[in-house]
């Protein structure tokens, strides 16, 4: 419906009554909701339209590349297995000779023969053999039959006259009727003579092809044909029926790439494979209707999604503008009491004024914020000293750090200032102590500042002031070398000022920021022994060697077992060297490290019973007996030397001897089946599967226990094999070589480069 020039004014009218920026809100939220509902829609049309393409492209490819490679295979076996079959005992014969002693024997021999091969070839359509001087044709599927027909005694002819011993060629002959596509394979026998005395042809129908190819089929006119070198068809998917200058279009006109092609008043995407073996061309013609009509289904449901999300997204729009501006409207309320005077076009102005005034008040708050900052860095480095973030991730515990900018790699001390009691003509009294622990907190952190030590003071709220010094690694020298004398210089200023007795605390110095709770107690307890060392001086720590803080290595004693249980003895030796170091460095009671390795030798014998071992035949003790020798140990070290001779060693060779009896079990059991079954196609694959391991660990497994491959094994086997039969039997090399597992041209290769000698001059020169 058309509006009218009246009805138009009265709409701007109404529009204008909003405030401007209000209006201005509209208008841009209308623009950033609509326009990117356009481009998105018209960019996943185009992208969504092209992968399509791109994806019907790349299958069409992928059905060519697997059709050409799995029939080419086919094709080849074929080819193979007719050499094999011609090869074998029965055809490698004197089949004249044979004819001639045993006539009907010889038929029935080439026909099991015949029959054999269909059988161990399902793509095969029928196998057939021709006999020259009797003009006889004997079929797998058919029988036999006298050929009378001249076509067929042409055909033959031909094949005669044209020398070749065994070539492919299109199309294909079945009971008697000639097909024009398909494959036949030709083959002399015997072969490679110059005088055959039949022929054998292999048939392959499309049949194969369309069991193959059906199943890729999408497209209800789409086609698959095969073409040979002329541009004749051999398989085809749904006719033979294909464009008679298509073998022409693809090779010379269009270089075997892709093309739209007219025909039959259909235009088709054709798409080429050409395949190297027997020079076949793969074709895939599909209807460009049919396969674009995706991107058109795609097209009218973008439209109509990006129809549906303009109007969603107008009436969107007009919903989150309003709701926009409400805060608008109800801060320009909130500071004036007449409404209508602060929504005209200023009100953006108004709101901007009112923010400053409001940043002005955020200002003066983040300042009083500031001035807060040194009293929670104070109780961040309390808790840390207390242990609070001893049970968290190192990673954790750096980011607090940098948080409070505190470096993480540093070199740290920490000590205490406490007061002793207040004396006679102090400068405050006993009920004065948060006022002399003010004053101590402060002399002391300006007299670090003047000094330039680096740090935090805390009040520990004990009546104590807690001193955390940091410095950088690089100038961890220099700085401890003024460390004491800067922090006894302070001392004697809290002394001089307060007139009485000043002790400090003094821990010693880590370069690990996460030991600061153990140098929090070190000088904890350095405070606390002034009972016994008096006060008014500086009291070093030496170290805290209470029993108490001991921790049993656990982790330690974990790595151990699990070395232990792989049978790795170094990894083994190194943990009980660290086990020992822990314990020794951080108890000095020895009794505590007596028991301590009790621990660790008991977890040892428990691990040895779970994985089997009978722990009294292989130490040669009782449980009891192993733990009254080690107590009889007069040193750690001597512990640690019987921990290794007596107990470590002794259940790694058995562990060890229990792995190789299991893998000389595997080996022995390969290379049986190799003996039994060596004149069959034997593969790594089937022996593993016979051991239940993966291919990969028994062929390292046979490396390892045999020295020399699976494969060289193998041959192996097979050329002993062939000695043998090379000097006690009269058996052709071909006859033998099909009896060790090889083709005759791979046996005679591999028989000379193992024995130095061809299989001929060997059995001449070892015939017994």
């Amino acid at each position: 419906m058309k509006l009218t020039r009246g009805q138009r004014m009265n709409l701007i009218k109404v529009f204008q009554k909003y405030p401007s920026f209000y209006r201005k809100m509209i208008v841009f939220t209308l623009l950033t909701s609509i326009v990117p509902i356009i481009i998105v829609g018209i960019t996943s049309y185009s992208l969504t339209t092209k992968a399509v393409k791109d994806g019907a492209s790349q299958d069409v490819l992928s059905i060519l590349d697997y059709a050409s490679e799995t029939i080419d295979k086919s094709l080849e076996r074929v080819q193979n297995n007719i050499i094999q079959l011609q090869l074998g005992s029965f055809f490698s014969s004197d089949i004249r000779n044979l004819k001639k002693q045993n006539y009907s024997g010889l038929f029935t021999g080439i026909y099991q023969n015949l029959q054999a091969f269909v059988n161990g070839n399902p793509q095969v359509r029928d196998i057939s053999f021709y006999m020259l001087d009797e003009n006889y044709l004997l079929s797998s599927t058919a029988g036999g039959r006298k050929v009378e027909s001249p076509a067929e005694l042409e055909a033959y002819d031909e094949i005669v006259h044209s020398k070749q011993n065994l070539f492919w060629k299109v199309g294909y002959s079945f009971e008697g009727k000639e097909h024009e596509t398909g494959l036949t394979l030709v083959s002399t026998v015997p072969l490679h003579t110059n005088e055959p005395i039949g022929f054998m042809e292999v048939a392959i129908d499309n049949d194969m092809f369309q069991g193959l190819t059906s199943k890729f089929i999408k497209y209800d006119h789409e086609r698959i044909y095969v073409l040979d070198n002329v541009g004749k068809v051999v398989f085809y998917t749904k006719d033979t029926n294909a464009p008679a200058d298509l073998h022409k279009l693809i090779t010379i006109t269009n270089g075997g790439g892709e093309f739209l092609y007219n025909w039959e008043g259909r235009e088709y995407l054709v798409t080429s494979k050409n395949s190297p073996i027997n020079d076949l061309l793969y074709v895939d013609m599909i209807p460009t209707n049919e396969l674009y009509e995706s991107s058109r289904r795609i097209a009218v449901i973008t439209l109509g999604i990006v129809l549906a999300l303009i109007v969603a997204g107008t009436a969107l729009a007009m919903i989150i503008t309003k709701k926009a501006y409400t805060p608008i409207r109800k801060l320009v309320h909130y500071f004036s009491d007449d409404e209508e005077a602060n929504m005209g076009s200023d009100e953006f102005g108004y709101v901007q004024q009112r923010w400053k005034e409001i940043n002005s008040k955020a200002s003066q708050l983040e300042g009083q914020l500031n001035e807060q900052l040194p009293l929670i860095r104070e109780i961040f480095a309390l808790r840390l000293m207390e242990g609070q973030f001893s049970h968290d991730r190192l990673e954790y515990l750096h980011e607090l750090l940098r948080r409070q900018r505190i470096p993480k790699e540093q070199s740290a001390i920490v000590f205490i200032v406490a007061y002793d009691l207040v004396t006679e003509g102090a400068k405050f009294q006993e009920t004065d102590k948060d006022l002399i622990t003010f004053t101590i907190k402060n002399i002391t952190a300006e007299l670090l500042e003047k000094q330039e030590l680096e740090g935090l003071v805390i009040n520990a709220l004990n009546d104590q002031v807690v001193v955390w010094l940091w410095t950088e690694e690089e100038e961890k020298d220099a700085w401890t070398v003024c460390l004491k004398p800067s922090i006894e210089r302070i001392r004697q200023q809290i002394t001089h000022y307060l007139r009485f007795p000043v002790t400090i605390g003094l821990s010693r110095v880590t370069s690990q920021v996460e030991d600061l709770p153990d140098l929090y107690r070190e000088a904890q307890l350095a405070i606390y022994s002034r009972m016994i060392d008096g006060g008014n001086h500086i009291i070093e720590s030496t170290g805290i060697t209470n029993s108490m803080n001991y921790r049993y290595p656990t982790e330690i004693e974990n790595h151990l077992i699990d070395s232990l249980q792989v049978g790795d003895l170094t990894e083994t030796k190194r943990m009980l060297d660290a086990f020992s170091n822990k314990v020794q460095s951080a108890v000095h009671n020895p009794e505590l490290v007596m028991m301590s390795y009790e621990q660790l030798l008991f977890s040892t014998l428990r691990t040895a019973y779970v994985m089997g071992i009978q722990t009294e035949q292989v130490l040669g003790s009782t449980n009891n007996e192993l733990g009254v020798s080690m107590r009889n140990c007069p040193t750690i070290h001597e512990i640690n030397d019987w921990f290794v001779v007596r107990i470590v060693e002794p259940i790694v060779t058995q562990l060890n001897s229990k792995k190789n009896q299991e893998y000389e079990h595997f080996i022995t059991k390969v290379t049986d089946y190799i003996e039994a079954h060596y004149h069959l196609d034997i593969s790594l694959d089937q022996c593993a599967q016979i051991c239940n391991l993966s291919p990969q660990y028994l062929s390292k497994l046979f490396k390892r226990t045999l020295d020399i491959s699976f494969i060289e094994y193998v041959t192996q086997v097979r050329v002993m094999k062939a000695k043998e039969l090379l000097e006690t039997t009269d058996l052709m090399v071909n006859e033998i070589a099909e009896r060790v597992g090889y083709n005759p041209k791979n046996f005679i290769r591999v028989f000379k480069k193992q024995v130095g000698l061809p299989p001929g001059q060997y059995r001449e020169m070892h015939k017994k």
